[in-house]
């Protein structure tokens, strides 16, 4: 049979179903500019139906309602983890692009006060000098515009070593950084395991720290059955131990900021390598005189390189010519190559970007709030909602005829 009540404890719960919607539409418009936050929504069922005796041999089923199974987030997982490894590839491609940005700035070519200017000035003046050997005039300029290439080759030197130690110190503090995020993740991982899985706000500031750690290096993330997350690192150059993430001195770490950072460092070694060997090569060239002393002293390093200014120098050789050729070969090959490479990671930022903006808007279009779309919910819930007080009151009217009037008569 059929409880006299059964009618409130229907409008009860739809009461109760249209509340919590409604409420939860509120919640997504009040955080429709949040970032990070994931639309969430009402999960709900039909509660278990009543039996009733029928005419029939078979009891009948009658409905006692709705209930709320869950409050969810609104998340495709699928694209969360394309997103995290987008993001970890343009940072790679944003880190090693601001690289060549500066490498390039360092090398400053073409220009009137860079290297090979500074080649071409020394060159014109040894060729006055061999005009004019006994001039001390002509002396002097050559003397001077060996100086101006010392200090321009030193300058760079130093550029390139400052850059060196720049780049290293971004490591430590992108390592630092990720150490914690990590930190943080820990925390919202005891955070939502202690509070239940559908702790949704919670899951949503995890999800934010794990994009950020995904920027600094590539991550895979592994979501538990209690709701937790675990967070490891595919690159095999880290080592993650006590909740600590380090970083082997010849780590090969691919994708990521920390990642480009690494790549970065090579580069520059290579370039500070070469500009190394093209400005002692040069130097050493430039000793090839027939007669009088060398130009430059101890030719074995920038750092070391100077200018004999006491000497009487001699005149230029076939083998000096040949010599600067050489090098200014070289040093041309090195300003193309950087500049083709610096062409090369504009681009490939510009695709990057991109593809992880389809991604974000994919992404959007699902977890995003659409104010439009919460407004017709809030209409259809209020509707909703009305119509279970609707229910209320027309039951209590119907108890109100029972219990009230018909024991009056």
């Amino acid at each position: 049979m059929v409880s006299t009540f059964h009618g409130l404890e229907t409008g009860k719960r739809a009461l109760s179903v249209g509340q919590a919607s409604i409420a939860t539409t509120g919640h997504n418009i009040a955080n429709a500019n949040t970032k990070g936050y994931s639309r969430q929504q009402v999960n709900q069922s039909t509660s278990p139906s009543l039996d009733v005796w029928t005419n029939s041999a078979n009891p009948g089923q009658l409905g006692s309602g709705v209930s709320i199974d869950s409050i969810t987030r609104v998340r495709d997982r699928f694209l969360d983890n394309q997103h995290r490894d987008q993001s970890a590839t343009l940072a790679d491609a944003q880190t090693k692009q601001a690289a060549f940005d500066r490498l390039e700035s360092i090398i400053n070519e073409p220009s009137d006060s860079g290297l090979n200017a500074a080649m071409d000035q020394l060159s014109n003046a040894w060729q006055d000098l061999a005009n004019n050997p006994d001039s001390v005039s002509a002396q002097a300029v050559v003397k001077e515009r060996a100086k101006a290439f010392v200090e321009t080759a030193k300058a760079m030197d130093s550029s390139m070593t400052n850059m060196k130690n720049d780049l290293n110190e971004q490591k430590t503090a992108a390592i630092s950084e990720a150490n914690d995020y990590m930190k943080q993740i820990a925390s919202l991982n005891e955070s939502i395991v202690r509070g239940g899985n559908e702790s949704n706000d919670l899951k949503d500031q995890r999800d934010m720290l794990v994009e950020k750690l995904s920027a600094l290096a590539p991550v895979k993330v592994d979501e538990q059955s209690n709701g937790a997350y675990n967070v490891s690192f595919p690159s095999s150059g880290f080592t993650f131990t006590d909740g600590e993430l380090t970083l082997p001195e010849d780590a090969q770490v691919a994708g990521g900021k920390i990642g480009g950072l690494i790549a970065a460092e090579v580069k520059v070694d290579e370039n500070h390598g070469k500009l190394k060997e093209v400005a002692t090569k040069f130097a050493e060239a430039n000793n090839e005189t027939e007669g009088g002393g060398p130009l430059f002293g101890n030719t074995a390093s920038i750092a070391a390189m100077t200018v004999n200014d006491g000497a009487t120098l001699g005149t230029p050789t076939a083998a000096m010519e040949t010599g600067i050729k050489v090098v200014k070969s070289a040093y041309q090959e090195l300003v193309s190559v950087l500049g083709a490479q610096s062409q090369s990671a504009t681009r490939s930022v510009a695709n990057f970007e991109a593809t992880l903006q389809a991604t974000e808007n994919r992404r959007q279009s699902v977890s995003g709030v659409s104010l439009d779309e919460e407004m017709a919910n809030l209409v259809k819930f209020q509707h909703s909602y009305s119509a279970a007080a609707r229910l209320i009151s027309t039951t209590d009217q119907m108890l109100d005829t029972i219990i009230n009037r018909m024991a009056a008569r």
